[in-house]
């Protein structure tokens, strides 16, 4: 699998999530929106770190280690701003705001915990 489609599929998974929490919006509305805009920027936060590292890695070392260093400030500096702006304006749960924000870490560990077992000898059973 190429990282484009490694990157498009974890986003689909992320952007995938939010169907169950619009749909228990109307009983738990500030939950499931606080699942939703935190997930978005989750999913914003891991395509701009792919874009990052696609670009990196045609630069010299001394100038990937810049953009590695600039691109993680910028990245955590919009996530907080984004989040302050979230918690004053629209007041969502701040504890699924948070397990939002941590969509793409919890789908890229799930992707590859599934993706391991797979290929495991215990999902395709013993040969003999």
């Amino acid at each position: 699998m190429t990282n484009e489609a490694y990157v498009k599929r974890i986003l689909v998974i992320i952007l995938l999530t939010d169907i169950p929490a619009i749909l228990i919006l109307p009983l738990f509305f500030k939950e499931g929106m606080g699942w939703i805009l935190g997930s978005i920027a989750s999913a914003a936060n891991f395509l701009w770190l792919a874009h990052n590292v696609k670009l990196s890695l045609e630069l010299q070392p001394t100038k990937s280690k810049l953009n590695a260093v600039k691109g993680t400030y910028l990245r955590l500096l919009f996530l907080l701003v984004y989040a302050v702006l979230i918690l004053s304006f629209i007041k969502p749960s701040i504890i699924f705001l948070g397990f939002g924000l941590l969509a793409a870490q919890i789908v890229i560990y799930l992707f590859e915990f599934i993706s391991s077992f797979k290929r495991s000898k215990f999902f395709r059973g013993r040969n003999g």
